[in-house]
């Protein structure tokens, strides 16, 4: 009985983003989430206590799911480490398949995606997800690829220049693409070929010969 409870609990979290997704939080009702899922509202006020609980269960959920994947993307580039080994000798096809790889990964989540959606809808009557957005998928990208770049220049590989303004020019025309593809999804492979060009281009630029 619990874990019925616990799918039916996961699907009233799933139904309510979708709706506050495509409608907006103020928009939806507690009665809309519930006919989704084939259900009434009081069937849905056993588990959460008002929309407001189930808006915040959603961001609960959300975060607990960033968190968890940050650790699993987590490197160590310390000196003689594999990674930062396997960083220097990277290729520019590898290059190319990982970004095309990041890019894929956060337009087929479907939970990812439908949050991320959520976040541009609603940015701009709640100022929290204004922050989450640009703290996921603008602030911490930035970050991760600021610290390759700076192993990159020590280890001769990348021209010297600052770390962080690299990373904003390699990072910032995936955000873009991103935000496209999610509008349009019929634009997914000329965002994959624009990737390839722009890490090409990059590295003619920025690249040591």
């Amino acid at each position: 009985m619990a874990r019925k409870d616990k799918g039916t609990k996961d699907l009233f979290l799933q139904k309510a983003l979708e709706l506050f997704a495509e409608r907006g939080y103020k928009a939806v009702s507690v009665a809309q989430i519930a006919a989704e899922v084939g259900c009434t509202a009081p069937a849905l006020y056993k588990h959460y206590q008002s929309k407001k609980d189930l808006f915040d269960a959603i961001l609960e959920a959300s975060n607990k799911g960033y968190e968890e994947s940050m650790e699993k993307v987590h490197v160590n580039y310390d000196k003689h480490s594999e990674e930062r080994e396997s960083l220097i000798g990277m290729t520019e096809k590898e290059q190319v398949d990982t970004l095309k790889n990041l890019f894929l990964h956060t337009l087929t989540d479907e939970w990812a995606k439908a949050f991320r959606k959520l976040l541009m809808v609603e940015q701009f009557h709640m100022p929290e997800l204004a922050e989450i957005y640009n703290e996921r998928y603008v602030y911490a990208q930035i970050r991760r690829h600021e610290v390759l770049f700076k192993v990159l220049i020590e280890e001769g590989v990348v021209r010297e220049a600052d770390p962080g303004a690299l990373a904003v020019t390699y990072i910032s025309p995936i955000i873009v693409l991103i935000g496209v593809c999610d509008r349009d999804a019929s634009k997914i492979d000329w965002a994959l070929e624009t990737i390839e060009k722009h890490v090409k281009e990059f590295n003619r630029t920025y690249r040591m010969k």
